[in-house]
């Protein structure tokens, strides 16, 4: 049973239709209504209705037109739109553990036999949330998945509180730094490692790149803000080791600080304006019309206690990351190489500096 909680708008007692919010996005990104129309697949006259109801219970048009020109939107569609855009990236993985938590204690009240399940601990990424909603799809084994920073995933799979933990650690010399904090919670007599994808993790800035960042030195100067991620997830390790490469004291950073849960919402406070650049993956600036710069690659692997290596339900979930249709998933996002997902992986190949 899938269970899904999103956000519900309401504006002058009105509730907000979501395609209202696809349009404006479609129409950001395309310039043009009739594209828009055409990805949120409704009618001219429905979508030109809808604008028109929404400029009337706000008082000011949503999308400017202009011929020969496509369509752009107004200071106050803008608005609206990456409001959306930063509660949806700030809340959705936090909605999504409440639902899976909810999922669990309805079925179980539901069902009169106790059903086979397994509970994954994981660093939020599209690749994970692929798998999940394949396993959903094709499967009817009850994943419990929840999104939590890599090392936080890791102890908990360490403390028996998930039956795998994903998790990601960059390819290079700068694992040698980060490698120690997995590997004194992992074991390779204990443990299997799963690959789910490499990936591309890099500056992500506002489209056209208005403050001329060229690198991970260009965030000291006195103009830009940036936006972290927090302690204990993956992506600030990898930040963190990067920073002292190049010798930069975190406290000549604006906004060093300021800390976001996902890459979503990190992308997100760039697009509205309220940071300048943040370190993620390539796929979320691709979803929020960013520029990206790329500084590492890195592997995203699930954890398996080898104790589990012959479940049958793990078995499902390496099927999956194995099929055309996990690959289909991703084939669309930048920065993303699946040649490898689901293969067994060992701890020298996935933890070695080279």
């Amino acid at each position: 049973m899938e269970i899904k909680l999103n956000f519900n708008w309401q504006i002058a007692q009105h509730d907000l239709d979501p395609v209202l919010f696809e349009l404006l996005s479609s129409i950001q990104r395309e310039g043009s209504l009739q594209q828009a129309i055409k990805q949120a697949e409704v009618s001219y006259r429905f979508a030109w209705g809808l604008l028109n109801k929404w400029q009337k219970i706000i008082g000011h048009p949503l999308v400017i037109m202009e011929r020969g020109r496509g369509a752009t939107l107004s200071a106050v569609g803008e608005k609206l739109l990456t409001s959306s855009q930063k509660l949806t990236a700030r809340f959705a993985p936090e909605l999504d553990n409440v639902a899976t938590q909810f999922k669990r204690e309805f079925e179980t009240l539901l069902s009169s036999q106790s059903s086979a399940r397994l509970a994954i601990f994981a660093s939020h990424g599209l690749a994970i949330s692929a798998l999940r909603d394949l396993l959903h799809q094709q499967s009817d084994l009850k994943l419990d998945l929840h999104f939590y920073g890599s090392l936080e995933s890791i102890r908990a799979l360490e403390n028996a509180q998930c039956d795998i933990a994903g998790f990601h650690i960059p390819i290079g010399h700068i694992a040698q730094t980060i490698a120690p904090h997995y590997l004194q919670l992992l074991d390779p007599k204990k443990h299997q490692l799963i690959y789910v994808v490499k990936r591309d993790q890099g500056l992500m800035v506002k489209q056209g790149n208005p403050k001329n960042i060229a690198a991970i030195t260009s965030l000291t100067q006195p103009n830009i803000e940036f936006i972290n991620r927090q302690k204990d997830s993956g992506t600030r390790l990898l930040f963190d080791r990067l920073l002292r490469s190049d010798n930069i004291n975190p406290s000549n950073i604006n906004g060093y600080g300021n800390e976001e849960f996902t890459h979503m919402a990190v992308a997100a406070m760039i697009a509205s304006g309220v940071a300048d650049v943040g370190f993620g993956i390539a796929p979320m600036a691709d979803k929020f019309n960013l520029d990206f710069i790329p500084l590492a690659k890195e592997h995203y692997c699930l954890a398996v206690p080898i104790s589990l290596l012959h479940d049958q339900h793990l078995t499902q979930i390496v099927s999956i990351l194995q099929s055309d249709e996990f690959k289909q998933k991703l084939a669309g996002f930048s920065g993303y190489d699946i040649s490898r997902s689901g293969q067994f992986v060992s701890f020298d190949e996935v933890f070695s500096s080279t």
